[in-house]
């Protein structure tokens, strides 16, 4: 009885896959004329999603979307005008045997959408990955499913993947990103800084401002043009600190599994060990905390 459900189901998965099987695309486009004080809002099943920001009134929406005859007959893309801003929307009809799909065909839906440099964004998607550059306006993103790039944003960001990495250069304001799937690597950020992975190193490099950095997975590399408070962790490598040499701090740096050292002298030392250092740099400031559980720590001058 086993067996021939077996080649039942195999002969059903073929069929499936005969089904709509030559590669196929569609384009979706939309204008808006979007009005300060609105908002952009993504939606998407399935999709990644790039944004960029520009010096125009027009919001446009393109999607492409490739895949089998039939896969394009399941996806839905609508873009719709409100008074709050512009809602996009993807929807994927999920079949019951989705999971048998034997065709070699790649399955993509990718938005490209630009906007009004001062217009929020807000995506939400389970299937891509997150671009968004030139922006002076605040933004939120959550992605299941894919890679995280920003560069050139000038608001409020708060961003979350739990596939992928993050890259970010060239933010100004209050930033949050976290992954549960790759490393988060920063530059030339200025603004209070607070990043999480589970899954990868740390590098901040030319940051200004309050920082909070903690990862399970990896090192921790920090370059900082001043110190407005600085907390580093991490479970699975060493922390090196890069800090002006007239920088005023009060350091509380820990380690299991190195040394803690420090080429800028302290002031004063209150614990100097082989695997802790506490102490003050030019007689003490904001509090630098520094935490490893697999590797050594060491605070270095800039060059």
């Amino acid at each position: 009885m086993a067996t021939w459900i077996c080649k039942a189901l195999v002969i059903l998965a073929c069929m499936l896959a005969a089904t709509g099987s030559q590669a196929a695309e569609k384009a979706f486009d939309q204008r808006f004329t979007a009005a300060p004080g609105g908002r952009l809002t993504v939606d998407a099943d399935s999709g990644s999603v790039a944004v960029i920001g520009h010096d125009s009134r027009d919001l446009i929406v393109h999607a492409e979307i490739t895949g089998t005859s039939d896969y394009l007959s399941r996806v839905q893309v609508s873009a719709v005008q409100s008074a709050t801003g512009v809602i996009v929307t993807e929807r994927v009809t999920h079949r019951f045997f989705d999971w048998f799909d034997l065709s070699l065909h790649p399955r993509r839906v990718r938005f490209t959408i630009e906007v009004p440099r001062d217009y929020p964004v807000d995506i939400r998607t389970s299937g891509g990955g997150l671009d968004v550059s030139h922006l002076k306006a605040s933004l939120r993103g959550r992605t299941f499913g894919g890679s995280v790039i920003l560069q050139d944003v000038l608001g409020s960001v708060d961003t979350h993947t739990f596939g992928g990495s993050i890259v970010a250069r060239d933010l100004d304001g209050p930033t949050e990103l976290r992954t549960f799937g790759g490393g988060i690597s920063v530059s030339h950020c200025v603004g209070d800084l607070d990043v999480r992975t589970a899954g990868g190193g740390i590098r901040l490099d030319d940051i200004d401002g309050r920082v909070s950095a903690r990862t399970s997975g990896g090192s921790v590399s920090a370059r900082m043009r001043a110190n407005r408070g600085i907390s580093l962790k991490t479970s699975g490598g060493g922390i090196s600190l890069v800090l002006p040499a007239n920088v005023r701090a009060s350091i509380d740096a820990r380690t299991t599994g190195g040394n803690a050292s420090s080429s800028i002298p302290l002031s004063s030392v209150r614990i100097a060990a082989r695997n802790e250092l506490r102490g003050d740099i030019n007689g003490g400031g904001e509090s630098i905390v520094l935490r490893t559980f697999g590797g050594g720590i060491h605070i270095s001058p800039r060059g």
